[in-house]
């Protein structure tokens, strides 16, 4: 196991926190480990049982240069419940809440460098309830059927990995459970 030499704060932002660490290996050998520390996301597959269909939402991703077609998800607060993140993201980005909230996996996307773990949930029972959004999001919901997503993926025209992981998870539970 690597051992932490040395350890300095690069930069230290709203929401992320960059690390640039001296480590020693096992061999003995010294390495840098440049590590991204972040609180925490939540991630949420409203998914409507009478009409059939899940909402998205399409949002301009800087980071990408381009619109993102997404599962609705938010950065946890700090001590913040996760099922209580999962209902104020809910209602902040597609204007719902919901009854039944079913864990499908914690996830984390690129461990190499990133310290974040995703929860990703199945959101069903949903009743509308719409909270302010953030100030910063300029968001467009999109309803979308278990084929138009699953389609989307297969012409990757869906390329976010937090919404391919949990459409197929819930592709997976549906096909158990049905």
């Amino acid at each position: 196991m690597e051992k932490k030499k040395k350890s300095e704060v690069v930069y230290d932002g709203r929401i992320i926190k960059v690390r640039r660490d001296e480590v020693v290996l096992d061999s003995g050998r010294e390495s840098v480990r440049e590590v991204v520390v972040h609180g925490g996301s939540v991630a949420m597959l409203p998914y409507d049982e009478k009409k059939k269909v899940f909402y998205l939402v399409r949002q301009y991703r800087y980071a990408v240069g381009k619109y993102v077609l997404e599962v609705p998800a938010g950065t946890l607060e700090k001590n913040e419940k996760i099922e209580d993140a999962v209902n104020r993201e809910l209602s902040e980005e597609v204007g719902f809440v919901s009854d039944r909230i079913v864990k499908l996996a914690s996830v984390m996307s690129s461990p190499g460098f990133l310290t974040e773990v995703l929860h990703l949930y199945l959101c069903a029972e949903l009743r509308k309830k719409k909270m302010e959004a953030d100030y910063d999001e300029e968001i467009e919901v999109v309803k979308m059927t278990a084929e138009e997503i699953d389609s989307h993926i297969k012409s990757d025209t869906i390329i976010d990995g937090k919404t391919v992981a949990a459409f197929l998870l819930w592709k997976d539970l549906d096909l158990k459970n049905g």
